[in-house]
């Protein structure tokens, strides 16, 4: 694996962080809910203008788009996606790729690699529901193990983990949360709502899908989400239900 410099850490005390997972259980208190049903509806409206005037929308470029090393903590990070659904698997796939290309439309520069992983294993922690611990905590811990095998120096382990934690949380931005933690969140958003859709070409878009079907993903995804609310009462994907996730990922101009 190259070396090469990584910028500072996020503040893991920051809404979504490790530090308040560990210190929240991810119960989210009365005004991280007020800021978040703010930032849903402004997301929801985004997105609705998007998808009703798709003709103001410009998508970006994406034919110079930084490949993905093969390098052995990818082997070892594919390897591990495998123990989720296909359904999950495939989700997983695209959202790398729809990461991968926003940050680079954005003018962001992230590691391909990093980026490629947090999007594979970003729900690989729903395969199993645990009351009380909130998903990403697994999840971070799939991409941790996959660092150490591959002898990825700590740092690797740190920026991984602290991705895969935050990238739930409502209203993330590349300056608070990390352009690793934000893009996670913006490619699966992608897939999962629609929303920024239309930053993305449309055969560049048409090749991801093809690539990697849907399947039956909507079904899937929302048996998942709930399942995951009803284990942490009260947490991040608790209250997304509660403020219109559920419909929204019913709604994605996907049509499964």
């Amino acid at each position: 694996m190259t070396q090469r410099p990584f910028p500072p850490l996020p503040e893991p005390d920051r809404f979504g962080g490790p530090g308040w997972l560990a210190r929240s259980g991810g119960v989210m208190n009365g005004s991280e809910c007020a800021r978040g049903l703010a930032v849903a509806s402004r997301q929801q409206v985004q997105n609705l203008w998007q998808r009703m005037f798709p003709f103001f929308q410009r998508p970006g470029r994406v034919e110079d788009l930084p490949p993905v090393p093969d390098s052995k903590l990818v082997q070892l990070a594919e390897e591990a996606a495998l123990a989720q659904s296909p359904a999950l698997l495939a989700h997983g796939y695209r959202s790398a790729t729809f990461a991968r290309a926003l940050a680079h439309i954005d003018g962001h520069r992230p590691d391909p690699e990093l980026l490629h992983i947090c999007g594979l294993l970003h729900d690989v922690g729903l395969m199993k529901d645990v009351a009380g611990e909130d998903f990403t905590w697994r999840s971070a811990a799939a991409a941790r193990q996959c660092a150490c095998d591959a002898h990825a120096p700590a740092a690797v382990g740190d920026h991984l983990a602290d991705a895969l934690i935050v990238h739930t949380t409502i209203g993330v931005t590349p300056a608070r949360d990390g352009v690793l933690g934000a893009y996670t969140q913006y490619g699966a958003m992608v897939d999962l709502t629609g929303l920024r859709l239309a930053h993305l070409p449309k055969d560049f878009v048409a090749g991801v899908l093809r690539q990697h079907p849907r399947g039956a993903f909507k079904a899937e995804l929302i048996r998942r989400l709930g399942k995951e609310a009803r284990a942490v009462p009260g947490g991040r994907f608790a209250f997304a239900l509660r403020a219109g996730f559920g419909l929204a990922v019913r709604q994605a101009p996907f049509p499964s």
